[in-house]
């Protein structure tokens, strides 16, 4: 469970809602289901890759320490904390050109990246295969469910009702980012002591 909401907060539905908020506008809601499915089910693709083979993929491949990973997941994700506390959604100038070619742009970097890849390694380390592919897909289907749910309420409100929705919305992203934030500083951290054991005496 912990690990279920560890990456479920790295993913960050909330942010998700805001940036995608103007594709939401553009497409419909059956358009932007089906895109946000194959997001879903490209992201479950690579997380499942690195649940199975990931440590290997790590070490033999990639020739780096999952320690490293985790500084390097630790600094980006510090980065994007901070984006989503001072800058807010920012804009969704990625997403252009056709819907065919939207599914890659939100599963990368907006799901698929170094801290959830991480989390996904580390899941696979601890559970057994079935076990960690059902909390890495359980995690994207909740995601999905409530990034989907937020469009249909979002074509279903305009106006002012639908100012004050995002206003909501961006207020949970960035409280949210707090957390994002600690999360990165841990990993940062923990990852340092892995590489570095004297830096844990």
């Amino acid at each position: 469970m912990d690990q279920f909401l560890l990456m479920l907060v790295i993913i960050n539905p909330f942010a998700q809602v805001l940036y995608l908020a103007d594709l939401m506008n553009e497409l419909s809601f059956k358009d932007f289901t089906r895109v946000h499915l194959r997001a879903t089910l490209l992201s479950l693709a690579v997380f499942l890759l690195f649940v199975v083979f990931g440590e290997a993929l790590l070490h033999h491949v990639f020739q780096v320490q999952l320690a490293s990973l985790q500084v390097f997941g630790g600094i980006i994700m510090l980065f994007i904390a901070y984006r989503y506390i001072a800058e807010g959604p920012g804009s969704n100038l990625l997403f252009r050109g056709e819907i065919s070619e939207l599914a890659p742009q939100i599963s990368l970097p907006y799901m698929v990246g170094p801290g959830t890849i991480w989390v996904a390694i580390l899941v696979g380390q601890q559970y057994p295969v079935y076990i960690s592919s059902a909390i890495v897909t359980g995690v994207l289907v909740v995601n999905f469910l409530f990034v989907i749910s937020i469009c249909l309420i979002f074509e279903r409100v305009t106006g002012r009702r639908e100012t004050r929705l995002g206003k909501y919305f961006a207020i949970l992203m960035r409280t949210n980012a707090l957390f994002i934030g600690a999360i990165a500083m841990e990993m940062v951290v923990s990852g340092l002591k892995a590489s570095f054991p004297a830096l844990a005496g």
